[in-house]
């Protein structure tokens, strides 16, 4: 089964979310985006308007295998002080589940004790008074079944080791080489 959500409040990162998504289908992953929000209308932090696939009450974790958490103001805003994204993340990582932050959002992670003594990545800045291995080098880090990538220039990279991490490396590849990603 290779079937997952991204949580969208407003304030997220339109790129991180739509390049993700985008990338993943195309690998033939089964992506659902889920509003955090009252109505299925979800505003990027740039004001593009984006209509969700469900509602965060309709869903049902243990019909996922991975979950997703885009940056932007949105984890300030809307996911790191709220109980229905913390208690999402955590059922999925108890669950040894795929678990994918990029930007901000491995705060969220991090808030949770999942980063403790873990190699992570954040954007800039982020990465201060979180518990865990700052590998500032890097675009992306893997580490067990987290992975988190440094912000919205990274996205394909992320998308990337998401599709190798549930599918493999030649697919992965192949998704890359068909959009000219070099």
């Amino acid at each position: 089964m290779n079937k997952g959500i991204m949580l969208l409040a407003d304030g997220f990162e339109l790129c991180e979310a739509l390049i993700t998504i985008d990338l993943l289908r195309r690998a033939n992953i089964d992506i659902e985006t889920v509003s955090m929000m009252k109505e299925l209308e979800v505003l990027s932090q740039s004001n593009v308007l984006i209509k969700a696939d469900k509602m965060v009450k309709e869903i049902n974790c243990d019909e996922y295998n991975f979950m997703i958490l885009p940056g932007g103001g949105a984890i300030f805003k809307n996911h790191l002080n709220n109980e229905i994204t913390l208690n999402i993340i955590k059922d999925f990582n108890d669950k040894q589940k795929l678990v994918c932050a990029i930007c901000a959002a491995p705060m969220v992670l991090a808030k949770l004790g999942l980063l403790h003594n873990k190699n992570f990545v954040c954007f800039p800045g982020c990465e201060e008074g979180l518990d865990g291995k700052y590998s500032k080098s890097k675009k992306v880090v893997k580490e067990g079944n987290i992975i988190t990538s440094k912000a919205m220039g990274t996205t394909f990279e992320f998308a990337y080791e998401i599709i190798k991490t549930l599918l493999d490396e030649k697919v992965a590849k192949e998704v890359l080489k068909k959009v000219y990603y070099e």
